[in-house]
């Protein structure tokens, strides 16, 4: 296995992660050569040759001393084929290809090798009327404008900072719902508007540094997660590009990059980036064809790392919200509608929506909000039989209990139960992890003697759950059950638990896509209990859940015309979204905490 990051000093172990991506190119270079591949694989090896020759560009901006050889291999490869005129004078034959083209001639430009006759070439499919003119996306255009400027070519384009306003970068999109490719048109995007770190562009008003850090820091979390290094290391060069060197998440990325390395210095890329067909039976055309990206992109980490003309600044923190005031609008909304909808149920239907609005009045210091429903309620189950209770949830019990004892009410089947569950616990001494909420519960409401709580809370073993082959929503179960064992962020013994708040993170894009709004709520409540309550994911995905608040306070679109199934998702979703948003409240600090009295009821 590779050094990694973590073992001794960092910079001498990324040297020898780039060292053996150098070498590991350097003895393919041959690869790069598009007289020598396939007729499928020309156009794949002209793309190769082009980020290869960027690489060897970089190499010389970013670092002034000589090069050693094999880089010197990877400049003469690219040297040699720029330097043929089947090659230079496609540029004016095929112009939706310009940037193939230019640049190839741009890097060697910045080498010191300059070729006149490629140079008019450029000029001439430039000024022709559409290689440069023909639409592109913002980051493609941006990539256009830098390789022109890097190339000396004149065009008479609008500059970088008109562009940028209009990328995705700069529109601060939500982080779960980036797809791969809109991650490579935000890394991409730093890189031309910065030069790859050699200059501060002029950003667009209204941007925020501190946030595009904190979206940066979240997609490699994500990245990360899913084991693609290529991202990886695209994100960790987007950081390096703004200046930002003391990254504690570009840190994991380093170690995860150099245990991805091969023994011969090999990045692997993820799936997909080489059609199946194409290299068919040849084994080591595929592994070069499905890693040279990842092992270019990876060693360009290595260089902008330890670059010594870049400019580096402390990390920005993004500032925390000032309050909760939207947040807690929102879920006032929701507390109201659902603590409604559980009195036009029957009660035991209605129970589950009722503890729920309880749970979010609580957090809301409200709970008059919820006494019609609970009085209801309280009266409806009075003369029930115990056994009723045992078949809902512990929380849902609790949240009932809770409200009614601040409220002052009573009702006379929950105490008996309450009891006569405490009694029996007293005939024991040990048990099962899962059974430490219910305990805590009984000691809260007085009905179970403090230090014979204490001594079963003891008595259940404290780990964090695991999260191999394990659904993430089954695990973010695991963790409201769990809650009193998580420690603080700043505790001992909190890292072990990032794993776990990195599986539920994680998980976020693939409920967004199915809109399991349940599912959401509860990654984003388990992520609130682990300490990531101001993570960008979970800022995100709580953003997310409340813009599927209807005008009734309900939350989530059913998209179906059935009134019964559109009122039991209605009642769902938004029993689930209450808790994670009340969780969310208080899980941050009291000075973020603001009343919506008056407000709310607006």
């Amino acid at each position: 296995m590779t050094a990694t990051p973590t073992d001794g000093d960092p910079s001498e172990a990324r040297r020898a992660v780039e060292a053996k991506a150098i070498g590991w190119l350097a003895a393919r270079h041959t690869r790069f050569d598009p007289e020598r591949a396939e007729e499928a694989g020309v156009l794949f090896a002209r793309k190769a040759l082009v980020e290869l020759a960027l690489l060897v560009g970089l190499r010389v901006r970013l670092d002034p001393s000589a090069l050693d050889p094999d880089f010197s291999l990877l400049l003469d490869q690219v040297a040699d084929v720029a330097g043929r005129a089947s090659y230079r004078e496609l540029v004016v034959r095929d112009e939706g290809a310009l940037l193939l083209y230019a640049g190839t001639y741009a890097a060697l430009r910045l080498c010191g090798r300059e070729d006149p006759d490629f140079h008019r070439a450029i000029e001439q499919a430039v000024s022709g009327g559409y290689a440069a003119c023909f639409e592109r996306i913002p980051y493609r255009q941006l990539d256009l404008l830098h390789t022109l400027e890097l190339a000396g070519v004149d065009h008479g384009l609008p500059m970088v900072d008109a562009v940028l306003p209009h990328t995705l970068l700069c529109a601060d999109p939500s982080a779960f719902k980036l797809a791969d490719r809109d991650i490579y048109a935000i890394t991409h995007t730093v890189f031309y508007a910065t030069d790859f770190g050699l200059r501060t562009p002029k950003w667009p008003d209204g941007f925020d540094l501190a946030r595009t850090v904190g979206l940066l820091e979240a997609l490699l979390v994500l990245c990360r997660r899913r084991g693609n290094a290529d991202l990886v290391a695209e994100l960790v060069c987007s950081l390096l590009c703004l200046g930002v060197h003391d990254s504690a998440e570009a840190d994991r990325a380093w170690t995860f990059l150099a245990d991805t390395q091969e023994v011969d210095g090999r990045v692997d890329g993820p799936d997909g980036v080489v059609h199946p067909k194409l290299g068919e039976g040849n084994l080591e055309y595929q592994k070069w064809a499905t890693g040279y990206h990842t092992t270019i992109v990876t060693a360009l980490a290595c260089l902008l790392a330890r670059s010594p003309v870049l400019t580096q600044r402390p990390r920005p923190t993004v500032p925390l919200p000032a309050d909760n005031k939207g947040l807690e609008e929102a879920l006032y909304r929701s507390v109201v509608w659902l603590s409604g909808a559980s009195l036009s149920d029957e009660a035991e239907p209605g129970f589950a929506p009722a503890a729920a609005a309880t749970r979010g009045a609580r957090a809301l210091g409200q709970p008059a909000l919820v006494e019609p429903a609970l009085s209801a309620l309280a009266t409806y189950l009075d003369a029930a039989p115990d056994q009723l209770w045992s078949r809902y949830g512990v929380e849902a019990v609790a949240e009932f209990a809770r409200g009614l004892s601040g409220l002052g009410l009573t009702c006379d089947s929950l105490e008996r139960f309450l009891t006569s569950t405490a009694a029996a616990l007293r005939e024991v001494s040990v048990v099962p992890a899962g059974a430490r909420t219910g305990i805590r519960i009984l000691v809260d409401l007085g009905v179970l003697a403090a230090d014979h709580g204490a001594a079963l809370l003891a008595s259940a073993p404290l780990a964090p759950p695991g999260t191999d082959d394990i659904a993430a929503g089954l695990v973010a179960l695991q963790i409201a059950q769990r809650a009193d064992q998580i420690p603080h962020p700043r505790d001992a013994g909190a890292e072990s638990w990032r794993p776990v708040a990195e599986c539920l993170a994680a998980a976020l894009p693939a409920a967004y896509r199915d809109y399991r709004l349940g599912e959401m709520a509860a990654l984003v409540r388990a992520l609130a209990l682990l300490g990531w309550g101001e993570h960008r994911l979970t800022r995100d995905a709580a953003a997310f859940l409340l813009s599927q608040q209807t005008p009734t306070g309900a939350i989530g679109y059913p998209a179906c015309d059935c009134s019964d199934n559109r009122a039991e998702a209605h009642r769902a979703w938004t029993q689930s979204c209450v808790i994670a948003l009340a969780e969310l409240i208080s899980s941050r600090p009291l000075e973020q905490t603001a009343s919506v009295m008056g407000t709310a009821n607006r």
